[in-house]
């Protein structure tokens, strides 16, 4: 089974420098769906699946984070601390299509 992640490509995510290198890392071990914005515009924003539901993280910029969120795509499993602070609540469980 392929796992899913969204990838915010609204006006000020898909602008960040950082955009198209979570892109090309996130390709390598998910299947990503490029979504329209999901109004928590802070940085690149990504949402994926953990523990069977939706959760969405902004600020994914810096390489660190960015391997933090690969982890947690392979694993499935508990978010690392370093994406503890960048989970967005508000949008936790829903997608904008």
């Amino acid at each position: 089974m392929t796992v899913q992640c969204y990838l915010c490509t609204g006006k000020r995510c898909g602008r960040e420098d950082a955009f198209n290198a979570l892109a090309a890392e996130l390709e390598e071990v998910a299947q990503v769906q490029p979504v329209r914005c999901q109004k928590v515009c802070c940085g690149p924003v990504v949402g994926c699946t953990v523990d069977g539901r939706l959760e969405w993280f902004a600020r994914v910029r810096k390489p660190k984070t960015r391997k933090a969120l690969r982890r947690l795509v392979e694993s499935g499993g508990p978010v690392p601390d370093r994406l503890t602070g960048r989970r967005v609540g508000k949008r936790a469980g829903r997608l904008r299509s």
